[in-house]
């Protein structure tokens, strides 16, 4: 079904309390080591409807959660189907709300799906769709759950064989962690996320190929940026070596004065009205100072294409 804030009797109130019911149902079906959750979102037939105020209120409350009730939990989230609409706009509002690490949890995998899940999540525990998408899994539809999260769980431990029979965590069960690619294709409108380290006194850089119909570039890097020195430029090889188009820096934006504080760094590139196909766009981050060998970055890059 989809997803209709708007119709929320209760309000904020019941969007709550359904997320809490969800996850502790989630938690109550964890077997011995299985510490966090893995979830698969099919983000098809995202409308405005869904961008409305109350929706915003939903969403800034369902981060708040994740993060600060349940820390740890969420493993990994994987969005399919992600309608430009979302990620071009909605996903922008939400990305302050949320820590590096957890942003870094959250993976955008196409209109394709499969070959992304299937690498990590077992096709016996996979439906044949998500939403209308074929991925191949062999389970059955999993029942929506309605009844109270004990009896949910006591019907759930009885379909198994009794709590011996819940899964526990092995090697294949571990949590999910993606490739983090310093060079990004910026041919399909999507939005690309990671980690970056950064040694004391070392320089790391993203890299995004842009193309002819690569309309606009946008990054977001959070987490300690104290310290972190970031530029950019668009270049290009040539025979004479490389040449550079335009070039700029931002300042971190941090929270306070101290070494150990958040913070963003964010910046957007309009290519209209510009020939760069064929060109790279170099986002690079110096650490200059950290009171640890390497601090951890989030970082979010979205691509904006015909």
């Amino acid at each position: 079904a989809k997803w209709a804030p708007a119709e929320y009797r209760y309000g904020l109130d019941e969007y709550i309390r359904y997320v809490a019911y969800f996850m502790e149902g989630a938690m109550g079906r964890m077997g011995p080591g299985v510490e966090q959750i893995c979830m698969i979102w099919s983000m098809a037939g995202w409308t405005s409807e869904m961008m409305k105020p109350i929706a915003v209120r939903c969403a800034s409350q369902l981060l708040y959660i994740w993060q600060n009730m349940y820390p740890e939990r969420i493993g990994a989230i994987f969005l399919c189907n992600v309608a430009q609409l979302f990620q071009g706009y909605f996903f922008r509002i939400l990305r302050p709300w949320m820590s590096h690490r957890f942003l870094s949890r959250i993976h955008f995998i196409g209109s394709n799906p499969s070959t992304t899940l299937l690498t990590h999540i077992d096709p016996s525990q996979l439906p044949s769709h998500i939403g209308f998408t074929y991925i191949g899994g062999a389970h059955e539809e999993y029942a929506v759950p309605w009844r109270p999260v004990p009896d949910e769980l006591d019907a759930f431990i009885a379909d198994l064989g009794g709590p011996d029979c819940l899964p526990s965590a092995s090697e294949g069960l571990n949590a999910i962690t993606m490739p983090c690619s310093t060079e990004i294709k910026g041919d399909v409108s999507s939005t690309h996320t990671g980690d970056i380290d950064l040694l004391m006194g070392k320089t790391q850089t993203v890299e995004v190929l842009m193309f002819e119909n690569t309309l606009a570039i946008d990054w977001f890097f959070s987490g300690d940026v104290h310290g972190v020195v970031f530029g950019y430029k668009v270049c290009s090889q040539g025979i004479l070596g490389q040449r550079t188009h335009k070039e700029g820096a931002a300042d971190a934006k941090d929270n306070s004065c101290s070494p150990g504080s958040a913070g963003c760094i964010s910046g957007a590139l309009d290519l209209a009205g510009h020939k760069w196909a064929g060109c790279k766009l170099q986002l690079t981050l110096y650490n200059s100072y950290s009171r640890s060998d390497c601090k951890t970055l989030a970082y979010s890059v979205g691509i904006e294409a015909k």
